[in-house]
C-alpha cells in the first residue's frame, strides 16, 4: 500500500503540478465510481455537489462541487483547459498561493450562488470546473496578457481577450438559464483575482505575505492568536 501511495505522490509532484493534478484524478476518480455505483442506484454525486439552499448540512461541498462534471465531454474539455492555465499558474505562483486562490475562488463562487438563492428564495444545484475556471483564467490572463493562443484550435486570440470571452460564455449561461443573479454570482471568482494581482494583498504570495506580517516560520498560528488577544484587550480597556 506504501509503494501505491509513494507512486501517486511522485506522479503528483512530477512537473511541480500538484494541486491541479489532484484535481483532474479527483474529478476523473469520482466519475468513474459514480456511474459504477450508479447501478446499485447511489447516487455519489450528491455528496458533492453544491445545494444552494441547504449546503450547511454538506459544508465541504463548497469545495467539492468542481469535482462532480456528470458530462463526459464539458468535463474533458475543462479538465485539459484546467491543466494548461492551471498548470501554467501554479508552476508560476508555486502550490501553496495557487491552492489558496483556488479555495478562494470556489468558496467565494459558492457563497455567491447561495446568497443570491437565499434572496429569491430559489434553490438550485451547482457543479463542475468551469466556475472556478472562470477566475483562474482571469489570474492567468493577468499573469500573461500577451500570450496568444488558438481558440477552438483556430482562431488566434490574446490571453486578455480570451479571459473576457470565457467569462462572458459563463455569464450569459447562467443568465438565460437562471437570471442576472446567478449569472454574476458565476463570476464573482474574477474578484478574487485582484487579491492576488496589483497592490493586492497576496499579490506576492503567500510566504511574503506571512513575512512582511512577521508569521513566518514556525508558531505562526500562536502570533496570530497573540495578535487577535492584544487587539481584544486594547478594546476592553
Amino acid at each position: 500500500m506504501n509503494r501505491y501511495f509513494g507512486n501517486l505522490r511522485r506522479f503528483l509532484n512530477r512537473e511541480y503540478i500538484p494541486v491541479t493534478k489532484g484535481i483532474v484524478v479527483g474529478s476523473v476518480v469520482l466519475f468513474i465510481a459514480h456511474y459504477f455505483l450508479a447501478v446499485i442506484r447511489l447516487d455519489l454525486f450528491s455528496f458533492f455537489q453544491f445545494s444552494t439552499f441547504r449546503w450547511f448540512f454538506r459544508p465541504w461541498t463548497i469545495l467539492t462541487y468542481p469535482l462532480v462534471n456528470p458530462d463526459l465531454l464539458s468535463m474533458l474539455f475543462g479538465l485539459l483547459w484546467l491543466w494548461y492555465v492551471g498548470g501554467s499558474l501554479e508552476r508560476s505562483w508555486g502550490g501553496q498561493t495557487y491552492g489558496f486562490f483556488l479555495g478562494l475562488a470556489t468558496v467565494l463562487t459558492g457563497l455567491a450562488f447561495a446568497l443570491v438563492s437565499w434572496f429569491f428564495r430559489s434553490r438550485i444545484v451547482i457543479a463542475g470546473l468551469w466556475l472556478p475556471l472562470t477566475g483562474l483564467t482571469w489570474a492567468w490572463a493577468k499573469l500573461y496578457p500577451d500570450r496568444e493562443l488558438l481558440f477552438w484550435g483556430i482562431f488566434p486570440i490574446k490571453a486578455q481577450w480570451l479571459s473576457w470571452l470565457q467569462a462572458g460564455i459563463v455569464f450569459f449561461f447562467n443568465y438565460f438559464r437562471y437570471h442576472l443573479g446567478y449569472a454574476l454570482a458565476a463570476v464573482s471568482s474574477v474578484a478574487v483575482v485582484y487579491l492576488f494581482s496589483g497592490r493586492g494583498p497576496f499579490a506576492h504570495g503567500l510566504r511574503y505575505w506571512a513575512w512582511s506580517r512577521n508569521l513566518s516560520g514556525g508558531g505562526w498560528r500562536e502570533k496570530l492568536r497573540d495578535r487577535w488577544r492584544k487587539r481584544r484587550f486594547k478594546v476592553m480597556k
